[in-house]
């Protein structure tokens, strides 16, 4: 009897190698959403979607421009099967409100804080008139790019500021949106007064310009990030850091979301457990290239869940000791 028990348990081993051999990717082809040019997004993006062939041979990956709006809405419709969002959105699309018309119950995390809070500032060139934030009344502004997830609470912030953006364009001023890469150089070159931009790390576009000419940071006054917050539902109470570009002189008040990582709830249990180890084991890799994520700690990953995680992610940060 114990001969017999002993070779079963030799074969049951046996036969766990093998089925792991066995398995096969469902997909051939992953698509990551991330954000468009000169967005911090780009570079994590592009780096992950060249690991993913290394550990996964069979498949392969690429990135598709967008944001953090759209990249909730296109993996909702199945464009891109992994994406990078803030808060609130994956929540919001997921019982279909606020920005989202339609229910997308495909959402799930991988990661619900990837470590760094999002925030949003207000720039123009050193020798700009504008000194205080109702002083953009009538000028030339870019609130952000289309789908991104700044741009929304930069428009939030001139809602509750009294200048809402259709407002604003009533009363003489315009307002454009284009890229982090775009929208600095139009500073750059005089084409606009002011522009928002995510302002939780610098980005060499804008280093550029104040490099060349210099940039001034326009506070946000406290009651106007208040009302900010409950405008969005999501948003934190958060700040833009001292020293940022040389340009802020103290810590600034602004709205700010959590940072997520999002995938489709129809790609298998092995595979979005695969995707997910492969993230956090090469996590030093992806934060010394995206600086927004240079904080992103497996140990805070689950914190701020809204929606459910893929079943294969929660698997890994079950087998991790994080799940709780």
């Amino acid at each position: 009897m114990r001969r017999w028990l002993a070779l079963a348990l030799v074969l049951s081993l046996a036969l766990v190698p093998v089925a792991a051999a066995q398995w096969k990717p469902e997909v051939k082809f992953i698509k990551i959403g991330v954000s468009s040019a000169g967005g911090d997004w780009v570079r994590a993006g592009a780096k992950f979607s060249t690991l993913i062939p290394e550990a996964l041979p069979e498949v392969a990956a690429t990135t598709l421009i967008g944001g953090a709006v759209v990249n909730v809405s296109r993996l909702g419709k199945g464009e891109v099967q992994l994406g990078f969002t803030f808060a609130p959105y994956p929540e919001e699309a997921y019982h279909g409100r606020g920005t989202y018309k339609e229910a997308y119950k495909n959402m799930r995390l991988v990661a619900s804080h990837l470590g760094r809070i999002t925030v949003v500032a207000l720039f123009v060139l050193k020798d700009s008139p504008i000194k205080t934030f109702h002083d953009i009344k009538g000028k030339r502004i870019v609130a952000g790019d289309r789908g991104w997830g700044t741009t929304v609470l930069a428009e939030a912030v001139m809602t509750a500021a009294g200048m809402a953006p259709e407002k604003f364009k009533a009363e003489g001023g315009t307002i454009s949106y284009t890229s982090i890469t775009d929208r600095s150089k139009a500073l750059q070159d005089r084409n606009v007064d002011a522009i928002f931009i995510p302002a939780q790390v610098p980005y060499p576009d804008l280093m550029v310009v104040q490099q060349a000419v210099g940039l001034r940071a326009i506070p946000f006054p406290a009651d106007v990030v208040d009302r900010a917050i409950a405008i969005v539902p999501g948003a934190i109470k958060a700040k833009v850091a001292k020293g940022l570009y040389g340009a802020v002189d103290g810590d600034l008040p602004s709205p700010g979301y959590y940072q997520q990582l999002i995938i489709d709830a129809g790609l298998s249990d092995e595979l979005a457990y695969r995707l997910t180890k492969l993230w956090w084991e090469r996590i030093k890799e992806l934060r010394e290239i995206s600086p927004s994520i240079d904080q992103a700690d497996i140990k805070v990953a689950m914190e701020g869940a809204t929606i459910p995680f893929h079943p294969g992610a929660f698997r890994y940060y079950k087998e991790v000791g994080i799940a709780r």
